[in-house]
């Protein structure tokens, strides 16, 4: 199925995990405010908001932008792949995460996520080295100045098809980020993992998007 395509069913499949996630989120916070299912589901809240307002981002003038949400939607949902694992010293980081005592506590634990990872066949996700690669882009490095040069040049310039192949894999990009965020809220099989509830039933378009 051509980029485009998935592109624009991705609006639908937003909004069925955003039910879906105030559905079961809702009922987890109720019961309690500070367990480990209520803090996942904050994060994945944020996760999907993120990654909502990326897609308004997907133009040629509004690059910039792109890397900065994009580079916050990674540490969120990097944060609540972190917080799934079923480990005491998890739950013991969730709580100093309440807290917000920690300044470190919002931190993923990308060597862990990339050994589950690693073990469930997903091959080298290299979480940490695409998480620093976009924190150069989320500041005024040299290399995001450049980066934003390149991206005003463009527009200034009128050189459209400069900008064919870049928009190409932010498209790409984008896909693939909402696809780990269905991966990483809905699957309930993993005995690492504390199981959320998400109900795919629910969600029909969900898994078959993420299968595409």
């Amino acid at each position: 199925m051509a980029l485009a395509e998935l592109l624009a069913e991705a609006p639908d499949i937003i909004r069925e995990l955003g039910a879906e996630f105030y559905r079961v989120g809702g009922r987890h916070m109720d019961r309690d405010n500070f367990s480990q299912e209520t803090a996942c589901f904050l994060v994945a809240f944020r996760s999907l908001s993120l990654l909502s307002g990326v897609r308004c981002l997907l133009t040629p003038e509004t690059g910039d932008g792109w890397d900065v949400v994009l580079r916050a939607f990674m540490e969120a949902k990097d944060l609540l792949f972190t917080f799934r694992f079923d480990d005491q010293g998890i739950r013991n980081a969730i709580k100093v995460w309440f807290e917000g005592k920690n300044e470190n506590s919002w931190r993923p634990r990308h060597k862990k996520c990339e050994e589950l990872a690693k073990k469930l066949g997903a091959g080298e996700t290299e979480l940490g080295k695409r998480w620093s690669a976009f924190s150069a882009l989320s500041h005024p490095t040299l290399y995001a100045c450049q980066n934003s040069t390149h991206i005003v040049v463009n527009w200034v310039t009128k050189r459209p098809e400069d900008m064919t192949q870049i928009m190409e894999k932010r498209t790409a990009d984008y896909l693939t980020s909402l696809g780990s965020l269905i991966v990483t809220t809905t699957f309930d099989d993993i005995p690492q993992f504390v199981p959320l509830g998400c109900d795919l039933k629910r969600m029909p378009r969900v898994e078959p998007f993420r299968l595409k």
